[in-house]
C-alpha cells in the first residue's frame, strides 16, 4: 500500500543546487518511488557548525510502498552516490544529507532510525519548504501540523527562497 513520506533534502558543497536535483531525479527513477510534490529551495546559515557555507534545503513529498528502514537505506545510496562520505561527521559540510522527516501513518524509535524526525521541530529550513507544499500534514508523534510547528519553532534563523535571492542576483549582474 502507497503511503506519503516527507523527505528534508539539504547541501552546502559544490554546486548546491544541482546536488538536491539530483536526489531528487535520483528518487524519482526508482519504481518504488514516486515524487508527487518538491517545494520551492530555501538558503539558510549553518545550524550548530558556523564555520561552513551556508545550505539549500528542500522538502519532497513521496508515494512509496518502502517501509522506513528499506527508505533509510534508499537515502543512504543515494547520498553515497552523489559523493557524500561514509564517515561524515554530524554537522559538518556535506554535499548532500537526505533526512526521513514522517511517514503517513508511521513512527520508528531505533537506535538508527526515528521516524518523525526528532529535530525536525526546531528547524525553519525543514518547516519552511515543508509549510509550502502541506501546511496542513499532521505529523505523528507531535500531534500538531506543519504549519502550527512552524508557529511555535523556536529557530530564530532565516530560511530565504533561493529563487528570490537568485532573481536579485541576477538583477544585478544586468546593471
Amino acid at each position: 500500500m502507497f503511503e506519503l513520506i516527507y523527505l528534508g533534502i539539504g547541501s552546502n558543497i559544490g554546486d548546491r543546487e544541482t546536488n538536491i536535483f539530483s536526489a531528487i531525479a535520483a528518487l524519482d527513477v526508482r519504481d518504488d518511488i514516486k515524487v508527487v510534490r518538491t517545494a520551492s529551495i530555501y538558503e539558510s546559515d549553518p545550524l550548530y557548525n558556523l564555520q561552513q557555507p551556508k545550505f539549500l534545503n528542500t522538502v519532497v513529498e513521496l508515494k512509496s510502498t518502502l517501509d522506513p528502514e528499506v527508505m533509510l537505506q534508499v537515502c543512504q545510496g543515494v547520498e553515497l552516490m552523489l559523493g557524500r562520505s561514509t564517515d561524515h561527521k554530524k554537522n559538518d559540510p556535506r554535499v548532500i544529507d537526505l533526512d526521513i522527516l514522517a511517514y503517513e501513518t508511521k513512527s520508528i524509535d531505533l537506535d538508527h532510525l526515528k521516524i518523525p524526525h526528532p529535530d525536525l521541530i526546531t528547524r525553519k529550513f525543514v518547516l519552511v519548504p515543508w509549510n509550502e507544499i502541506t501546511p496542513d500534514f499532521m505529523v505523528q508523534d507531535f500531534g500538531r501540523t506543519v504549519s502550527e510547528l512552524l508557529k511555535i519553532c523556536p529557530d530564530t534563523s532565516n530560511a530565504v527562497s533561493y529563487t528570490h535571492l537568485r532573481a536579485h542576483e541576477t538583477r544585478h549582474e544586468i546593471v
